[in-house]
C-alpha cells in the first residue's frame, strides 16, 4: 500500500503516527497513575501500564507494514522505519521486564522512570523514520535528555548523579558539533530535507568534495557518540557503571538502534552515488572508526573486573562490529546491521538480565563473586553463558549468525581486510568473557545459598535465551522482514 503525502487525511497521518502517539499517550496515563498513588510505596501497576502501552504500538507497528509514504514532510513510514521501531520496543518492553523489582528497592520515582523510558523510545521510533535534518536533531536531543535523566535517576547516589553530569557534558558538547554539521549542509543547499540536499549537492558541480566532506565528519562524530563509538566513546564505561542497572540494560541498545538507523539513512540517502569520491571518503571513514573501535574495546575490556564495566567495554567493541555492515553500503550490508542489531538486543538484555538477578540479591557487580553461581543459580547462569557465547559469535547463536552476515557483506563488498579483522577481535573477546564463565563453573562459592529470580525476570531471562537461539538456528524470518526494508530502504 503507498498513497502520497500530499493527500494525506487527518485520520491516515494519525493511523501513520500511532506508534509514537501510543507511546506518548501511555507515558502520560503512567505519569497520572503515579500521581493518584502519590503517597504508596509499592505502585506494581506502573511496569505493567508500561508493557502494555508498547504492546499497543508494536501491534500498531505491524499494521503498518507495507506502508512507504512521507509524513508531515520530515518523516518517512516505510519498511527500514518500521523495523527500528519494532527492535527498540521489543528491546524496551524487555528492559521494563527487568526494572521492576530493582526500581521499586532504589526509587520511589517509578511513575517518572517508566515515563522516560516510554519517552526515549519514542525518540528513538522518531529516529527510525526521520529524513530531516532538523527532526533528526530534535528527536536525537529527545533522546539524549531522557537519557541523561535515567542514568543519574539513583538521586541520592553520588555514582549515579556523576555518571549522568558525565554522560551530559559529553553529549552536550558533540551534539553542538553535530549540530554544526548539519547547519553547513543547509547553507550549502537551503534545504534540511535530506533527498533534496542530495540533489543541492548534484547540481553544485565542481569541487563538492572538499565542502561536504567536512560536514560529514561534523555530523559523524554526533553519530559515533550516540553508538558508543571510538573515540567518543569514554563516557560510556562511567555511564554504564554508574546508572541503574536496567538503565544500562537500555543505554547499551536504545541509543545504537537509534544511531545506526540515522547513520545509514543520513549517509546513504544524504551522498549521490554519483559523487564516487565522496563515497568513498566516508565508507573509509567508517572503515577506520570500526577498526579502532572494535580493537580499543576489546582489548580494554580484558583489564575489567567489573561486569558492568566490562560489558560497556564489550557494547564498544560490537559497535565496530555493526560498523562493517555500515561501510559495506550494500543491501546485503544493510540486512546483516539489523539482524546483527536484533541478535545484540537480545543478547545483551539476556546478559543484563543475568547480572540484575544477581546483583539484586549480592549487590555485587564484581566478576570475582559469580563464584559458583552455576550451582547457586543453574538457570541464570546457563542464560548468561548462552548469552556471552552469543556475544562472541559462537554458533548455534544468534550472535554468530549476525557476525557471519556481516562479514560475509564485507567480502562480497570487497573488505575481506576488514572481516579478518572483525573475526581476530571475535577471538580477542572469547578472553574477557571467559573470565564469567570461569567464574560461574570452575570456581567454589563462598556460600550454597540460592538465588531466586523474580517472576519478571524470570520471563526477562526466557524470552531473551530462547530468541537468541531461535535466530542461531532458524534466522530465515527474521531475515525475510529485514531484507524487505533493505531492499524498500535502497529502492527510496
Amino acid at each position: 500500500m503507498e498513497f502520497g503525502e500530499p493527500t494525506l487525511t487527518l485520520g491516515q497521518t494519525l493511523w501513520l503516527l500511532s506508534p509514537e502517539l501510543l507511546l506518548v499517550l501511555s507515558a502520560l496515563i503512567v505519569m497520572a497513575l503515579d500521581a493518584i498513588q502519590l503517597g504508596r510505596e509499592d505502585k506494581r501497576s506502573l511496569p505493567y501500564v508500561t508493557l502494555a502501552g508498547l504492546a499497543a504500538s508494536l501491534i500498531a507497528t505491524i499494521t503498518l507494514w507495507g506502508c512507504n509514504t512521507r509524513v508531515l514532510f520530515v518523516l518517512s513510514c516505510d519498511p527500514f522505519a518500521l523495523v527500528v521501531k519494532a527492535v527498540a520496543l521489543v528491546a524496551v518492553g524487555l528492559v521494563v521486564l527487568m526494572s521492576d523489582v530493582y526500581i521499586r528497592a532504589h526509587s520511589r520515582f517509578q511513575g517518572e522512570f517508566y515515563a522516560l523510558l516510554l519517552f526515549a523510545t519514542m525518540a528513538i521510533s522518531l529516529l527510525g523514520g526521520a529524513t530531516n535534518l532538523v527532526m533528526i536533531f530534535l528527536a536525537f536531543d529527545f533522546l539524549s535528555i531522557a537519557s541523561y535523566l535515567l542514568t543519574g535517576f539513583l538521586r541520592g547516589d553520588p555514582r549515579s548523579a556523576e555518571a549522568g553530569m558525565k554522560y551530559f557534558l559529553y553529549g552536550a558538547a558533540l551534539s553542538a558539533v553535530m549540530l554544526y554539521g548539519m547547519s553547513w549542509f543547509y547553507g550549502l543547499t537551503g534545504s534540511t530535507d535530506l533527498s533534496a540536499i542530495a540533489s543541492g549537492l548534484l547540481e553544485m558541480g565542481g569541487p563538492v568534495r572538499l565542502v561536504a566532506l567536512p560536514a560529514l565528519i561534523l555530523m559523524a562524530t554526533g553519530f559515533a557518540f550516540k553508538i558508543g563509538a571510538v573515540p567518543f566513546h569514554q563516557w560510556a564505561p562511567d555511564a554504564y557503571e554508574g546508572a541503574p542497572t536496567p538503565v544500562t540494560a537500555f543505554l547499551s541498545v536504545g541509543p545504537k538502534v537509534a544511531g545506526f538507523a540515522v547513520i545509514m539513512r543520513v549517509f546513504m540517502t544524504l551522498v549521490p552515488v554519483s559523487f564516487v569520491d565522496l563515497t568513498m571518503d566516508w565508507r573509509s571513514l567508517l572503515m577506520a572508526i570500526a577498526v579502532v573501535t572494535m580493537t580499543v574495546g576489546n582489548l580494554v575490556a580484558l583489564w575489567q573486573n567489573n561486569v558492568k564495566r566490562l560489558l560497556a567495554y564489550s557494547s564498544i567493541a560490537q559497535a565496530g562490529y555493526v560498523l562493517i555492515g555500515v561501510a559495506a553500503a550494500s543491501p546485503r550490508g544493510v540486512t546483516a546491521v539489523f539482524l546483527y542489531l536484533a541478535a545484540y538486543v537480545l543478547t545483551n538484555l539476556g546478559a543484563f538480565a543475568a547480572v540484575i538477578t544477581f546483583s539484586n540479591q549480592t549487590g555485587s557487580y564484581m566478576i570475582e563473586d559469580y563464584a559458583g553461581l552455576g550451582q547457586r543459580a543453574p538457570a541464570v547462569a546457563l542464560v548468561l553463558i548462552v548469552c556471552l557465547l552469543s556475544l562472541t559469535g559462537i554458533p548455534p547463536t544468534a550472535g554468530f549468525m549476525g557476525k557471519l552476515w556481516l562479514f560475509s557483506a564485507a567480502i562480497e563488498g570487497g573488505l575481506t581486510w576488514l572481516a579478518v579483522i572483525g573475526v581476530i577481535n571475535g577471538v580477542i573477546s572469547l578472553s574477557y568473557y571467559w573470565k564469567i564463565m570461569r567464574a560461574m563453573y570452575l570456581v567454589e562459592p563462598e556460600t550454597e545459598e540460592s538465588l531466586p529470580t523474580s517472576p519478571a525476570l524470570g520471563v526477562a531471562l526466557v524470552v531473551t535465551v530462547i530468541g537468541v537461539l531461535l535466530i542461531g538456528v532458524f534466522p530465515a524470518p527474521v531475515v525475510s522482514v529485514i531484507e524487505t526494508a533493505a531492499q524498500a530502504f535502497f529502492a527510496g
